[in-house]
């Protein structure tokens, strides 16, 4: 009998690996994230005491902070550098040619 109500499946072996290699990983990825955010907007909400829009942008400057030490990280590390800038004066970013290096020498070592 397989059962799949409520997100839940119950069944045999053979048929939760088959049913697993059905499943749209992407499709999941992208349901984790969004179930991550909406965790994190309603800690937000709950710890700040604010709305649901206050919590939303408190969480993409979060976010956007985060990015922005990944990107300075990789730049420091000289994985990525600035390439130019576009129309709104915002960097334009490209691996090095540190970064290719690197990437050849992981497939080398596989």
């Amino acid at each position: 009998m397989i059962n799949r109500n409520e997100g839940m499946f119950t069944g045999t072996i053979d048929q939760f690996l088959s049913h697993c290699e059905t499943m749209n990983v992407e499709q999941i990825e992208q349901d984790i994230v969004e179930r991550n955010k909406q965790e994190c907007i309603e800690y937000i909400m709950k710890d700040m005491e604010c709305s649901v829009e206050e919590a939303e942008f408190i969480y993409n400057e979060i976010n956007l902070e985060e990015t922005r030490k990944a990107i300075e990280s990789l730049m420091a590390e000289g994985l990525v550098a600035i390439v130019g800038y576009n129309e709104d004066g915002e960097p334009l970013y490209a691996s090095t040619q540190k970064d290719e290096k690197s990437k050849k020498v992981k497939r080398k070592k596989k």
